[in-house]
């Protein structure tokens, strides 16, 4: 999988990209958010894991550009902005998902891989029996 990190704190940055290191994904990181728009705009990312306060322009309006020109690519909201209103908001712009900092490696790594299921569809979804492929109503939680 193949992540752009859009985050200004370099430490968290660091922290972040080591994470996702190990656990296979190549991640590709800025610190600005007209950088970000840049590349969101040009490379097929499997996801964006996007902060809201950046030094350049603020993350909510990285989300709102990208996603007024069609950019589609699946946007994860990292932000120590943990109010419901700016939760809202970005949601309500387009984000796939919000996480607040600080945060457990393991739940940022869960969110991500949901989002990529999302993204992709659910495989398990479809039922085939000889020629006949049917999508199933998925309900509950499955393993």
């Amino acid at each position: 999988m193949w992540i752009l990190l859009v985050e200004d704190d370099t430490a968290t940055a660091n922290s972040i990209e080591l994470m996702l290191r190990a656990e296979g994904f190549t991640c590709d990181i800025t610190e600005f958010g007209e950088e970000g728009l840049v590349f969101g705009e040009n490379y097929a990312y499997d996801l964006i894991v996007l902060d809201l306060m950046l030094p350049d322009i603020d993350g909510l309006d990285v989300l709102q550009r990208l996603r007024g020109r069609e950019v589609d690519t699946p946007i994860l909201i990292l932000s120590g902005l943990g109010d419901s209103e700016h939760k809202v908001k970005g949601l309500g712009l387009g984000a796939d998902d919000y996480l607040t900092k600080p945060f457990d490696k393991a739940e940022l790594v869960a969110h991500i891989r949901a989002i990529a299921r999302r993204a992709k569809g659910d495989p398990e979804a479809l039922i085939r029996k000889g020629r006949l492929t049917m999508l199933s109503e998925r309900t509950g939680v499955h393993n």
